[in-house]
């Protein structure tokens, strides 16, 4: 807080003098400036620059110490050359090292009313005369502990020793300087201990995150592997006909194409995660994808008494195509996986809010997601709530596994962002839910020949 200004008649100054007003009001700039938090550079400077006014041929200057490696550092200088600023920042503490050294290192102030006599000025002399400066007074800036934290110094352009209206003034402002650096250093520290905490949080996180999907992974790799060593074990033991030896040979591999999936989706998850994932974007046309979806899903469909549509002209998108049909597949197989025995389906092409873009929707009739995992919708293996009145044995029997939703909405998630898109929930409840695609158009493909 401000001070109240010493009634210094000798020095010139009372009362009604007309620069204590001038001073009071300089300082209440300061104090408002550091009270917002404005970078500790630019409090310094005011301060420098209200002090150079107050102070006629002066140029002033504040060197921050590296306590540690007992080093001065450029703080702030307005009016010094920046060439003597440059030759003086780094300067190692000591008697002897000029005025600013020397008063950090004695914690005592330091005249030397004329540089070109004094001997702690001998190996800063040429520098200092060729920046017109030829004399200076450093005084210590006190930190919390009492000990220096940097130096204020004050320079005139010929030799000159400071009155007692000057040592009265940078007093004040040397005070409002160790303010400034003592208020910059407690952000600081607040600012550091909030980062670490911030980071340690994050980590804790991102180590329960992993640990959580790994441990998901392997509980969804579990079962196709059991059925793969049940099988092969049946296959090893048993004096199998034909049929029933194809029967195991077609469990297993559809186990394994299971396990193989998983794992390439965790692995496209990773390279998404990194930044990594290749990626080779070209104008690729959305109802030849969306054909290829269906036609991979139909028997899928047909078994859970499926419909699947769509209503896409020839809108075309930058996008990658098999990273593009990796999407709708997963979009397509989740509305299936989650929804009732005969739901629907729908892909629609729509106007988007960007005239460059393409907004795709993926509609269906199914029982909706659960509010208490809409925010989650896209974190693997998210898990909602059962839906009342239907068993697990039901679910498993009508082929839906409503308990978690996979890698599939994530890693889709990813990839659209990954193309320059976006994928969003549009709506969702009891009468389905509809996934909204956006991705960057491009020019239409050639027609044929």
């Amino acid at each position: 807080m401000s001070q109240a200004w010493p009634v210094e008649t000798e020095a010139g100054l009372g009362p009604d003098d007309g620069d204590v007003r001038d001073v009071l009001d300089r300082q209440t700039e300061v104090l408002e400036l550091i009270a917002r938090a404005v970078p500790l550079r630019e409090v310094l400077t005011e301060i420098l620059t209200s002090l150079e006014h107050l102070m006629d041929g002066a140029r002033c200057s504040v060197l921050l110490l590296d306590r540690e490696h007992r080093t001065l550092h450029h703080g702030a200088a307005p009016s010094l050359p920046a060439d003597y600023v440059a030759a003086i920042d780094g300067l190692a503490i000591g008697d002897g090292a000029g005025s600013c050294g020397t008063a950090a290192a004695l914690n005592l102030p330091v005249v030397v009313t004329d540089v070109m006599t004094d001997p702690r000025w001998a190996d800063y002399r040429a520098v200092a005369v060729a920046a017109g400066l030829r004399s200076c007074w450093s005084t210590p800036i006190d930190g919390r502990n009492g000990l220096p934290v940097g130096t204020f110094a004050v320079y005139h352009p010929r030799p000159h020793a400071p009155t007692p209206r000057e040592q009265l003034l940078v007093d004040r402002f040397t005070h409002l300087a160790s303010v400034a650096i003592g208020h910059a250093r407690l952000l600081e520290e607040r600012r550091a201990r909030l980062e670490a905490e911030t980071a340690r949080r994050t980590a804790e996180e991102l180590s329960h995150a992993k640990s959580e999907l790994l441990a998901a992974v392997g509980h969804e790799a579990r079962t196709p592997i059991q059925a793969i060593v049940g099988f092969a074990e049946l296959l090893g033991t048993m004096d199998l006909d034909e049929a029933r030896r194809r029967e195991a040979l077609d469990h297993i591999g559809a186990a394994a194409g299971h396990v193989m999936d998983l794992l390439s989706d965790v692995l496209d998850l990773s390279r998404l995660e990194a930044g990594a994932l290749p990626l080779a974007l070209e104008p690729v046309g959305v109802r030849d994808v969306v054909d290829g979806v269906f036609g991979l899903l139909s028997s899928r469909a047909d078994q859970r008494e499926f419909s699947l549509e769509h209503h896409l002209g020839d809108e075309v998108v930058l996008a990658d195509h098999r990273r593009l049909r990796q999407v709708f597949l997963n979009l397509v197989t989740n509305a299936i996986r989650h929804g009732d025995v005969g739901g629907r389906v729908v892909v629609r092409a729509c106007s988007a809010e960007a005239p460059d873009t393409l907004l795709v929707t993926v509609d269906d009739n199914g029982p909706g997601i659960p509010p208490e995992l809409l925010a989650r919708i896209f974190t693997p293996f998210a898990r909602g709530a059962a839906r009342p009145g239907r068993t697990p044995t039901a679910a498993a029997d009508e082929g839906a596994q409503e308990e978690s939703i996979g890698l599939g909405l994530a890693l889709a998630h990813g990839l659209v962002g990954a193309m320059g898109g976006d994928l969003e929930v549009g709506r969702s409840g009891p009468a389905g839910t509809s996934m909204r695609l956006t991705l960057p158009r491009a020019d239409p493909l050639p027609g044929p020949g």
